[in-house]
């Protein structure tokens, strides 16, 4: 492999851990970052402050705004990965199946159960990416791996009235221009993440549950908001309407 796949040591992965899970998130450069449009339903305030961008390693420099690698490695790399995807799917995928295998391998050698991530920093629609396993074709990973749970983050609401791989739970993240769409979706049962410069005990009449305690959102009790904190020095001045002011 080129470069690593999945991260594992990530502050909120490693909080995966007192849960019983090994937590492995895939980063990739965010929106149009790489010059390919992997956040396809993000938000113009949702882009600016994206945490896979402006936070943690990849936030360590002089403009969080460019587009500019400036000699940021983890920036070098989740470009790299953004790239190799979109030009070379089946290599990429495969990397991805045995970055796969080999977190399983760990789990188990460290008597965890694991939890994958595949959309860290974009927001891909893995169910409908085939790879191949051993030989073996198949429409997505989640088919080819059904003992391995899934779990994503999307701003693609469309995505949650279809009919999704069991193993794979989806979360819907409100921004500032689709909370209409974010209510709704609670209404019928889904969760939906919603940044909150401090967390309330509810929102519009529903039950907010902090979701920075882990990433294991499949853990989570249905028809809730998962609250989170803004990540990053862009995300915690936002004033867009992005992360959401005063509602304790």
């Amino acid at each position: 492999m080129k470069n690593r796949i999945f991260s594992i040591d990530s502050a909120k992965a490693i909080k995966a851990q007192q849960y019983g899970y090994l937590n492995a998130i895939h980063y990739i450069a965010p929106a149009t970052m790489s010059g390919y449009n992997l956040c396809p339903h993000a938000s113009a305030s949702c882009i600016a402050a994206c945490l896979g961008w402006t936070s943690g390693q990849a936030g360590i420099v002089s403009d969080l705004l460019s587009h500019d690698t400036q000699g940021n490695n983890t920036r070098k790399s989740r470009i790299e990965k953004a790239k190799r995807f979109m030009t070379d799917r089946k290599g990429y995928m495969r990397d991805v199946v045995k970055s796969i295998k080999q977190v399983i391998t760990q789990a188990h050698r460290e008597g965890l159960i694991p939890c994958i991530r595949l959309n860290g920093s974009s927001d891909i629609a893995w169910e409908g990416i085939a790879c191949e396993i051993d030989g073996v074709p198949y429409r997505n990973l989640m088919e080819g791996f059904p003992g391995v749970q899934f779990v994503d983050y999307t701003k693609n609401h469309m995505r949650l009235k279809r009919k999704l791989p069991a193993n794979y739970h989806l979360t819907l993240s409100r921004h500032e221009t689709n909370e209409a769409l974010a209510l709704e979706a609670i209404s019928n049962g889904h969760n939906v993440a919603i940044v909150f410069d401090s967390l309330p005990e509810s929102y519009k009449g529903f039950t907010v549950i902090d979701g920075d305690k882990h990433d294991l959102r499949h853990l989570d009790q249905r028809g809730v908001i998962v609250g989170l904190s803004p990540k990053g020095r862009l995300a915690k001045k936002d004033t867009s309407g992005f992360v959401v002011r005063n509602a304790a």
